[in-house]
């Protein structure tokens, strides 16, 4: 069941106290392979590394690591959906006003305006989640963490981009392309499953018809810890009809899902206490 209630900061710590109670000292492995990357990501991993050094990864079956999974995968697919619903709203609403590319003639956008966010909470397991856009910094935000324990997980998502209109009557083959900056976290352990993917999209606002490149893509499970702190330039090749309107934009989902003892995480956000991670871009060109 998808419920959209906010667990209060009092709930969610005295759940992930209750639960590690019950929890053995975590194995000496786990604590190797988070100090190896310590260096990179201490302002980062503040809260994962408090809750996975609570696990075992020895406490968590198969089974569960997949039924995990199956429920990450299907919060993943809310997520696409409840985007595509926002971007299809926004469009919707656009004014007469947009700025105009001419077809065959270069242009590079350096603003936003328009962007949405949202979050989704599933089943039991405690969690903390968030997200946020920002125009004038063109920046998407989103941050989820359940664990240490339980059924269940949640979703988050942002976008930001910028609208455009194309003159003229005839048709001709662009590329798309944006520059940017990601920083984040994406994390798991025991029976934990989580992923994280920022993608660029075009969509022809007059047809309806999208078009996209994955920028990032990382997913996690039973014991997991990658981050990345990197500049992006990715394009797309597309054919632009004069006389339509489009919107190119940057979006990031995260998913993480626990069953039974486990950890998981997407941090590209401060909603898991650390006040850290985020994607934005600087700029898009549309080159003929």
């Amino acid at each position: 069941m998808i419920t959209r209630k906010k667990f209060g900061t009092g709930t969610l710590i005295l759940a992930i106290l209750l639960v590690s109670i019950a929890l053995v000292p975590a194995v000496s492995a786990i604590d190797n392979r988070l100090d190896t990357k310590e260096n990179n990501t201490d302002n980062i991993h503040c809260a994962e590394k408090d809750i996975i050094s609570k696990l075992s990864s020895n406490q968590s079956s198969s089974e569960n690591l997949k039924k995990a999974e199956e429920l990450r995968d299907k919060i993943k697919a809310q997520n696409e959906q409840e985007i595509s619903d926002s971007v299809n709203k926004s469009t919707s609403k656009q004014l007469l006003t947009l700025s105009t590319v001419t077809l065959g003639t270069d242009a590079t956008f350096t603003s936003a305006d328009s962007g949405d966010s949202g979050t989704s909470l599933w089943g039991v397991a405690p969690c903390s989640k968030g997200s946020d856009y920002s125009t004038s910094s063109k920046r998407a935000r989103e941050a989820v963490l359940t664990g240490p324990g339980g059924y269940g997980g949640g979703g988050a998502w942002a976008w930001v981009g910028k609208s455009f209109s194309v003159s003229g009557s005839d048709s001709r083959s662009a590329n798309i392309r944006m520059s940017g900056h990601l920083y984040g976290l994406t994390s798991a352990a025991a029976g934990g499953s989580s992923s994280s993917d920022v993608v660029l999209v075009l969509r022809d606002s007059t047809t309806g018809t999208s078009y996209s490149t994955s920028i990032y893509s990382e997913s996690c499970g039973g014991l997991g810890w990658e981050t990345v702190d990197q500049y992006f330039n990715r394009g797309l090749s597309v054919t632009l009809q004069g006389g339509h309107s489009y919107i190119a934009y940057l979006k990031i989902t995260g998913s993480a899902s626990t069953y039974g003892i486990g950890e998981a995480g997407s941090d590209f956000g401060p909603w898991d206490g650390d006040d850290e991670g985020y994607i934005n871009y600087s700029s898009i060109s549309i080159d003929f």
